[in-house]
């Protein structure tokens, strides 16, 4: 068996922030990923021909709020930088088959933030500042228990299927609630009343689907339009400009609004054509000259989204995590998905929010044994 103080489960960016600050603090950790790569829901892809390896195109979430100051203060401590959403230009909307798409002057949308380059590179950042000897990539936990004060936390390889059990005093689950109950076991450790409680909260993106073609030119902005178009119609039904960098790296992205069963129906590359199909419809022939296309339905990632995501309605999470601290507080167990914040649950801030209250409460046992 390993021995580590601390284990994290789930390298998205709960877990890897949490990762970060307990490497700042000295304190012994293993960080545990089921993916071969860190991120989570913040996914991005980079062009397999792009001489400019600072460009990712978003497939995850995208924006930081105006009032998201820790997600602020992590960027900028990561040396990244922000620039504004696009949104200068005409919006154009879509009523149905019928009819020719209706361009609507001066409907720019809120103020927003992008990551430069790409959201990814956060994530990249965040591994770079982590000993390799501290995380686990491609390893999937397929069984936590609670023995004797000790958690047991069993984790197999997904590559050669090897089987480890590390032990700890201390578990950081940064998951979303339901991917928690789907394999983690809480049968094991949690009171029913938790795990009710972590089955009824919906996934964040779980419902979600993007599609990104990106191009050498922003045609759209040349014709005075934004990139940003609302649709009746679909495939896509919110659309939006998603350009890597304010004046580099040119793209369109849209949320498709087909259930993640719809998606899964037809081929990737069918509903990639009825994508652009679409953007040719909404900005003109030039959406046809795209260079690369992506798509990405989290629906249908098993490590994000379960059975009762794809088919329940969506709905913000909300979790009273105030409402187990007794508990979670006997079992040295800390809850860091954005699910789990008490602000701005399921976005990009409330990961940090949570991940923060974590931290907090784990330095607080760690100065006390001190």
């Amino acid at each position: 068996m390993n021995n580590k103080r601390v284990i994290i489960v789930g390298g998205g960016l709960a877990g890897l922030y949490t990762a970060f600050q307990l490497e700042q603090l000295n304190i012994p950790y293993l960080l545990i990923e089921a993916k071969d790569i860190f991120g989570g829901r913040i996914y991005s892809e980079q062009p397999e021909v792009n001489d400019d390896k600072t460009l990712w195109y978003d497939l995850g979430p995208t924006w930081i709020f105006p009032h998201h100051h820790r997600m602020k203060t992590l960027v900028a401590n990561l040396d990244q930088q922000l620039f504004q959403q696009h949104i200068e230009g005409a919006v154009v909307y879509q009523e149905n088959v019928n009819t020719q798409p209706q361009i609507i002057e001066n409907g720019q949308g809120q103020l927003l933030h992008r990551l430069t380059g790409g959201l990814y590179k956060l994530i990249l950042a965040l591994q770079a500042k982590l000993s390799i000897y501290n995380y686990q990539l491609g390893s999937s936990v397929n069984n936590v228990e609670k023995i004797n004060g000790i958690w047991q936390v069993t984790v197999k390889n997904r590559k050669d299927t090897s089987t480890v059990v590390h032990q700890a005093d201390h578990l950081i689950l940064a998951l979303p609630p339901r991917i928690i109950c789907r394999y983690l076991t809480p049968e094991n450790w949690a009171s029913k009343r938790l795990t009710q409680a972590l089955v009824s909260v919906p996934t964040w993106m779980a419902g979600q689907a993007k599609f990104v073609a990106t191009y050498q030119k922003p045609f759209w902005r040349n014709k005075g339009l934004a990139g940003q178009a609302f649709s009746r119609t679909g495939p896509m039904v919110e659309i939006h400009d998603a350009s890597a960098k304010n004046q580099q790296g040119f793209a369109l992205f849209g949320f498709i609004g087909l259930s993640p069963q719809a998606i899964k129906s037809i081929s990737t590359e069918q509903l990639k054509a009825l994508c652009i199909e679409q953007l040719r419809l909404l900005f003109g022939d030039e959406a046809q000259q795209y260079d690369q296309c992506y798509l990405k339905s989290w629906g249908n990632d098993d490590y994000v989204a379960i059975e009762q995501d794809r088919t329940d309605p969506p709905a913000h999470p909300d979790f009273n995590i105030l409402g187990f601290s007794d508990e979670l507080s006997s079992l040295n167990l800390y809850l860091a998905g954005s699910e789990f914040a008490q602000q701005d649950a399921g976005y990009l801030e409330g990961a940090i929010c949570a991940a923060d209250i974590a931290i907090g409460s784990l330095k607080k046992e760690f100065d006390y044994i001190n």
